[in-house]
């Protein structure tokens, strides 16, 4: 096996590479590192987890230089999620060589990120609305961008953003190095690397051996508002060391408060909790003084629990991620299980699971599992009685609004605003009504004989470490 100084790895990356305990190159480090670092362009196909930062990170490392005003190489990423772990990764492999990393994304100020463009960066790894945002604008400047990374280009292209991706590679010198990775080649992947890149070699790296027959899979179709009580029930049956993955860092704090209000010694794990936190948090759910943690999917990446006896995917996610995620219980010849919770609108994701991994996923009956029978009875003599079905439709709702310190210039819509006040206050969707956005300041319709205690709800809740300020307005 090849040793990282073999691959032409650059002397202080292999370093950091050691202070990071990185012993030998993985299959898509040992063959991408000598072709980039030769300058050619390349397409690579290698799955989730399987080293692509290091490799593109150490072709970066060793091609550029550092200490300057605008960036050397920019890395385009689907999620904010991964924008994080993927900055976090490459300032660890910088940390001898003096390259400076930022990370872009949406859901945050924008305003934030442009005064850090203007203290100068090497490397900008970013989502593409938020890179494009910042290239509209002029502030970020890649005159001088020598290398661009697309990874995960697959999942870029699926979640939409193929007009943005043309638009800023457009903005790049045509004289440039692309580096190309993704867990799947379909045509409109190919077509995009053979438009945007010169003669690129390509690399394939087979899927990640994890081993699933060490994992017992299965999932739940559910409405939004089960999700809680299913996941309740879910782990009071299984009594194990439980990771439950969701999308974002504000379901990963939303979901803990309510988990622990309900007696779950559990907290939330997500991007922006720092490194020395994390490992204390690791460190609890290793001794279990934390028995669930609640996580994006960057906690995924270097968790290394042998005994996690249950895994629970709140959230839908890719078959790359899934695979990744499920990979955390069934480990050490120990047996897990992996639960998913599937909306009805979700079915085609988990046959898709399904057809990407070859193997049948069973349903698992929520019957068997619902931790609060008696709250359904009243529900079904209700709906037994004559009539009883129309009265809660004639009910109007008498709405007062409420403002709230969220606007457009947080870079959030309607709807995700919507979803945001959905998850804090437990409220339906019938019983939110108009929603108005401002700047900086927007107004929530809800229902009158609850808009204090909504008020209050809110107000313990922060939005992307903003502390919320929530008021009961005039009614209308």
């Amino acid at each position: 096996m090849a040793r990282f100084s073999d691959l032409g790895v650059k002397e202080s990356v292999i370093k950091s590479m050691k202070k990071m305990e990185w012993k030998d190159p993985t299959p898509i480090q040992e063959a991408a590192i000598p072709v980039g670092l030769e300058g050619k362009d390349i397409l690579a196909q290698a799955q989730t987890g399987t080293g692509k930062t290091g490799a593109f990170g150490s072709i970066i490392l060793g091609r550029t230089g550092s200490g300057y005003k605008t960036p050397s190489a920019i890395v385009i990423v689907p999620t904010r999620e991964l924008a994080i772990q993927v900055n976090e990764e490459l300032t660890k492999l910088a940390f001898y060589s003096g390259h400076k990393s930022i990370a872009v994304y949406g859901g945050t100020s924008i305003d934030r990120h442009i005064g850090t463009l203007k203290n100068g960066a090497d490397i900008v790894v970013g989502t593409p609305g938020r890179m494009k945002d910042l290239l509209t604008r002029n502030a970020l400047r890649v005159s001088k961008t020598s290398i661009v990374v697309l990874d995960e280009a697959d999942r870029m292209l699926d979640m939409g953003f193929a007009k943005d991706l043309d638009f800023i590679l457009s903005k790049l010198p045509k004289k440039r190095q692309s580096l190309l990775f993704s867990a799947t080649m379909p045509d409109d992947v190919r077509n995009l690397a053979l438009n945007k890149m010169k003669h690129p070699q390509e690399i394939l790296i087979s899927k990640d051996e994890l081993t699933l027959d060490l994992i017992s899979q299965h999932y739940m179709v559910l409405d939004k508002d089960s999700k809680k009580d299913a996941l309740c029930a879910l782990i009071d049956r299984c009594s194990a060391k439980t990771i439950v993955f969701g999308h974002t860092k504000r379901r990963t704090m939303q979901l803990s408060r309510k988990m622990e209000s309900t007696g779950y010694k559990c907290t939330p794990l997500h991007g922006d909790i720092p490194q020395a936190k994390r490992e204390k948090i690791f460190d609890g759910f290793r001794k279990g003084t934390i028995n669930v943690l609640i996580a994006t999917d960057v906690a995924a990446r270097g968790l290394d629990i042998d005994d996690v006896g249950l895994v629970v995917n709140y959230d839908m996610t890719d078959p790359e991620t899934y695979v990744h995620r499920i990979g955390r219980t069934g480990r050490a010849d120990k047996k897990g299980m992996a639960v998913t919770f599937v909306l009805e609108d979700e079915i085609k994701d988990i046959e898709r699971i399904m057809k990407s991994i070859d193997k049948k996923i069973d349903i698992l009956d929520l019957g068997k599992l619902e931790r609060r029978e008696a709250s359904q009875a009243p529900k079904e003599k209700t709906a037994a009685k004559k009539g009883s079905q129309k009265k809660p439709q004639e009910k109007k709702i008498k709405f007062t609004s409420v403002s709230i310190n969220i606007g457009v210039s947080d870079d959030i819509t309607k709807q995700e605003l919507l979803e945001f006040v959905q998850d804090c206050s437990d409220l339906p969707r019938k019983s939110i009504g108009k929603i108005i956005m401002g700047e900086n300041l927007s107004f929530i319709e809800v229902p009158l004989d609850q808009a204090d205690k909504i008020c209050e709800k809110l107000s313990e809740y922060d939005f992307d470490d903003k502390a919320l300020e929530v008021k009961r307005k005039l009614d209308f």
